[in-house]
């Protein structure tokens, strides 16, 4: 498909012009890792625009076909992944009603794809290039400044429920019935009207997230700011950052120091971070080639605007011919967002929490044409359907044995944060 390289600076309305037209497209995404410190732990920079094929998991079409859809493509597919895939590749069900609604999978091949490169340069990848930034020189008029509207949450279970929830679930790991869960919980709103694309903006720089993105399937919008990646394969080579182990962040830069040091140290964060680790090890060993999967990074520190996280990095080398479905099928959903032993828990947490989680603890990203990929973990993201106007973001936390439910109601605060603070809570 043809390339054309632009520069940014050219557009008349800039990089808000830009994103304001693409969301007008039914289907559309934006990834950004402009926010990474670090340029291997961030999303690539692009924005993809309509959808010339698409993939919808759904009664008459199976996970398996997925492979053959996935035929060699010049511009690559945005991939949407949600977490009641579960419930294809293993034999589970959920209870709860999605009040969202994004598909359990969706892949398209985009019209558009434009790639930010270095020194505000755009690479325009579409059937006539000329064409389109002849288009997108044309915005002229953008949407006025629209106020983040003031939203006030509520929780799906009360301080009392979330309490007696996780200490049901602390009696299933003194049973032996898991190691560890990850319990989430949803905070929601009705009936909000916003604008998705400056709320977006508003977040993202308000969190400043590796693995943000703004994904709109028709009136389903994610709204994400991740700080977590799920997979990302190069070549042969595959690697996951599971995070497990949060500290609030301080204003006053030696207590902050402090805060993230005593993470690193804590029994019960590294914990939670390593079992996550090994059973990201026994995921990736499904799809690997033998003796090739590696932890060369344990419980390193990260900091964030809002927390401090603990992050590893575990990789291997793929046995040759794996398709994409397998590495799915091995590794979804990921550790850091169910626990162990990964079955038992997710029905665990079907049966004790009280929401469904949707697109989040799924996964978004992108697939390249030479079929290296890079998909996020959803977290520290909105949920938003715009004809209903229910609003939605969800939070969660590892329990073990030495959790303490107190302790893990006031994690889940830190995390939302940012979220919060948006919105004037």
């Amino acid at each position: 498909m043809p390339l054309l390289e632009k520069d940014l600076n050219e557009l008349p309305s800039g990089l808000p012009g830009l994103l304001h037209w693409a969301s007008a497209h039914e289907h559309f995404c934006v990834l950004d890792g402009s926010a990474g410190a670090d340029p291997d732990y961030a999303f690539p920079n692009l924005i993809a625009v309509g959808a010339t094929r698409w993939f919808e998991l759904n009664s008459a079409r199976s996970f398996a076909e997925l492979d053959d859809f996935l035929s060699p493509s010049s511009i690559g597919y945005l991939v949407q992944i949600g977490y009641g895939l579960k419930d294809r590749i293993e034999k589970l069900s959920s209870r709860h009603v999605d009040r969202i609604g994004f598909p359990d999978l969706f892949v398209f091949e985009p019209l558009h794809l434009i790639r930010f490169l270095p020194n505000q340069k755009l690479q325009l990848q579409s059937p006539d290039p000329e064409a389109l930034w002849s288009d997108l020189l044309q915005i002229q008029d953008l949407p006025g400044s629209v106020p983040i509207p003031s939203v006030s949450f509520q929780a799906r279970c009360t301080v009392e429920e979330y309490l007696e929830q996780l200490s049901q679930v602390q009696r299933h790991i003194r049973r032996g019935d898991c190691y560890e869960l990850n319990y989430c919980q949803e905070f929601f709103a009705e009936d909000v009207r916003m604008e998705p694309v400056s709320v977006y903006q508003a977040l993202t720089r308000i969190v400043q997230a590796p693995f943000s993105c703004l994904y709109r399937n028709g009136s389903r919008w994610l709204i994400g700011a991740s700080p977590e990646r799920f997979l990302k394969k190069t070549g042969e080579q595959v690697e996951s950052r599971p995070m497990k182990g949060t500290a609030p962040r301080n204003a006053d830069p030696i207590q902050d120091k402090k805060l993230g040091e005593d993470l690193v140290q804590s029994e019960k964060d590294r914990s939670e971070n390593i079992m996550v680790v090994d059973l990201v090890r026994n995921d990736l060993s499904r799809v690997a080639a033998k003796s090739t999967v590696e932890v060369p990074v344990l419980c390193q520190l990260h900091s964030f605007p809002q927390v401090h996280q603990l992050v590893s990095t575990v990789r291997a080398r793929l046995r040759p011919g794996v398709r994409f479905t397998e590495i799915i099928r091995a590794c979804f959903p990921m550790g850091s967002m169910t626990g162990a032993p990964k079955v038992r828990v997710m029905e665990l947490t079907d049966q004790y929490e009280c929401s469904a989680r949707g697109l989040y603890s799924g996964s978004v990203g992108f697939i390249e044409p030479n079929g290296d990929l890079d998909l996020n973990v959803v977290i520290r993201s909105l949920q938003y359907e715009s004809d209903g106007g229910y609003l939605s973001y969800h939070v969660g936390s590892g329990i073990t044995i030495y959790s303490d439910p107190k302790k893990e109601w006031e994690e889940c605060l830190w995390k939302s944060t940012g979220i919060r603070k948006l919105f004037g809570e």
